[in-house]
């Protein structure tokens, strides 16, 4: 866990704790005292600095340079990039609000590949989405294709890929449409998590998709977790650096910059943030 939480009846005590279980770097990310029935309660959370600094270094402010220059083809061309992750976790809707978002690409002209023409209904949400933006949309069934569709694509500063949602165990489906995404050569990958789902199950997801060369994670279904800090256990587990977050399906207003989101959740500022334990 990022985050530990201690409780007890004296604060320098429980500060003793926080100090003995994360060690003497352990910053206070926050406490309380309150009283029941008489009895004075305390509760502290605390974090190693480490684990923060690594937290607050992976929780990119900036967008990509736009356009792409010269890429991993060896010419000119847009940024590609590509959405991966497991089913569920709402990557077309991301897709549709990176695509939309005045933030995140401004007035830079977008267009969208999928590789889902497996999932039922895929292909028609993801053709429903580009009518109403008024995209250009192409579909790959096999990697012969990519020439054509890329070349189609050839006057956007942008193009956004998405992928099938497949289950880790799925090798043999998971084979062919990341045999797709190679031909195509993104330049960044962003695995999309649920930010429900549970952190110590995040590594092994992760090591998973790692025939997908992830280089970045966006986190979605904020809005459906009980306590928003459990956002900065996935994030702390993930270990990659993490651009956005969703929390709803409204496109494209529900995606929002990871960096005051997360640390804010924590109870952190973007500036110094927690105390250190006297």
């Amino acid at each position: 866990m990022l985050l530990e939480t201690f409780h007890g009846t004296d604060l320098r005590r429980v500060f003793d704790d926080a100090r003995r279980a994360l060690g003497d770097d352990v910053l206070i990310v926050r406490s309380a005292v309150s009283r029941d029935g008489g009895v004075t309660r305390v509760e502290v959370i605390a974090a190693r600095q480490q684990d923060l600094q690594s937290l607050r270094a992976r929780l990119e402010p900036t967008t990509p340079t736009l356009p792409r220059t010269q890429g991993g083809r060896g010419r000119s061309g847009p940024l590609l990039l590509a959405l991966v992750g497991p089913t569920g976790a709402g990557k077309t809707t991301v897709a549709a609000k990176l695509a939309l978002h005045r933030a995140v690409f401004g007035s830079r002209k977008v267009g969208l590949i999928t590789l889902d023409t497996y999932r039922v209904g895929a292909l028609e949400q993801m053709q429903q989405y580009a009518e109403v933006m008024n995209l250009p949309l192409e579909v790959v069934y096999d990697a012969r294709e990519v020439p054509a569709a890329m070349k189609r694509l050839e006057d956007r500063d942008v193009v956004i890929v998405d992928t099938p949602g497949r289950s880790p165990r799925s090798s043999d489906a998971n084979a062919q449409w990341q045999s797709l995404l190679r031909a195509i050569t993104p330049d960044e990958v962003h695995l999309v998590l649920p930010a429900t789902m549970r952190p110590d199950g995040v590594p092994a997801l992760v090591q998973a998709m790692a025939a997908c060369r992830p280089t970045h994670a966006l986190i979605t279904k904020v809005d459906e977790l009980h306590d928003e800090r459990a956002i900065a256990d996935v994030a702390a587990r993930v270990d990659l650096p993490i651009r956005w977050i969703a929390d709803g399906h409204a496109v494209p207003d529900d995606l929002h910059p990871s960096r005051n989101r997360i640390l804010g959740a924590l109870g952190i500022s973007t500036g110094t943030g927690a105390t250190r334990a006297a």
